[in-house]
């Protein structure tokens, strides 16, 4: 009876498939929050702040925006479509300026190999579980 539970289990996971009735997507929306502080501690009260995006056809960055940061030093900024891409945020105040880089990246978790990974398990935990009824 055993027997037939592991194997029908094992064949409903071998011939299960993605469904063909609907899809679902799932988006993203990135919203950056930063603040610039001075090496005292003091907020960069009303800095300038420049955003660049890297253009991916010449690999220079062109201005996205131009904004101000807060009374506390903070800026919040949300990007584009879903972010991706190479940024940079560059800060002015007091005489000083400091850039902060980032790279968004589009790349997704792949799914099927951690299908692959669970149909390798089953043989070797069918051997386990065999292994310790015979004792």
């Amino acid at each position: 009876m055993k027997r037939w539970i592991v194997l029908i289990l094992l064949a409903l996971v071998l011939g299960s498939g993605s469904s063909s009735a609907h899809r679902m997507f799932v988006g993203q929306k990135i919203n950056v929050e930063t603040y610039a502080i001075f090496d005292d501690g003091t907020p960069a009260n009303d800095a300038l702040v420049k955003v660049y995006r890297e253009n991916a056809t010449t690999g220079l960055y062109d201005l996205y925006c131009e904004d101000q940061a807060d009374s506390s030093g903070k800026y919040a900024l949300s990007l584009p479509g879903k972010g991706t891409g190479n940024w940079l945020i560059e800060f002015s105040a007091g005489g000083h300026k400091e850039e902060l880089p980032i790279a968004i990246s589009d790349e997704r978790y792949d799914a099927s190999t951690a299908k692959v990974v669970a149909l390798a398990m089953l043989p070797m935990t069918f051997l386990v579980w065999r292994g310790r009824r015979k004792r």
